[in-house]
């Protein structure tokens, strides 16, 4: 899914579902903004992620939390990692939602780049990080959204 047909997704479901997006921050992410956080994480963040920030609100967007890359939010990405280390997040994950269980979303550092796969980490199983087998988007999408749940054909939007 590329930012265009993202994007397309998301106005549909914001147009039959406002009440799904109420509860986000209201920050969105400057160039400066992902430039520091990529110097506190030590990596490039995912071109996907990077476009969220920089387009959408973070905290609750529709039925999933995403953390900011805004200094300013409550959800501020690098505070919210900060706030597992007692966790022991697997070496060169970072975190940029949870499910307010113990488990954790992110991406995996590749030398000096998250990749955009997105991983699950459960904080009271036995360490490892499991893919999901989904991008960025299709994450934000299948597990925001969870069309099949609520039978939104998001694909022909």
């Amino acid at each position: 899914m590329n930012t265009h047909e993202f994007s397309r997704v998301v106005n549909y479901v914001k147009s039959i579902k406002p009440n799904w997006f109420l509860s986000g921050d209201e920050y969105l992410a400057s160039k400066e903004d992902i430039e520091q956080v990529e110097l506190l994480v030590g990596g490039t963040l995912p071109d996907e992620y990077v476009y969220f920030s920089n387009n959408y609100n973070a905290g609750y967007f529709a039925f999933v939390n995403i953390y900011s890359l805004n200094p300013n939010s409550e959800w501020y990405l690098p505070v919210k990692n900060k706030e597992y280390e007692m966790v022991s997040m697997p070496q060169g994950f970072i975190a940029f939602s949870d499910d307010e269980t113990g488990g954790y979303y992110g991406f995996l550092k590749e030398k000096t780049q998250y990749k955009n796969e997105v991983y699950f980490f459960d904080s009271s199983g036995d360490g490892s990080i499991e893919s999901i087998k989904e991008d960025f988007f299709e994450f934000v999408v299948s597990r925001g959204f969870q069309p099949e749940h609520f039978d939104l054909d998001v694909l022909t939007q």
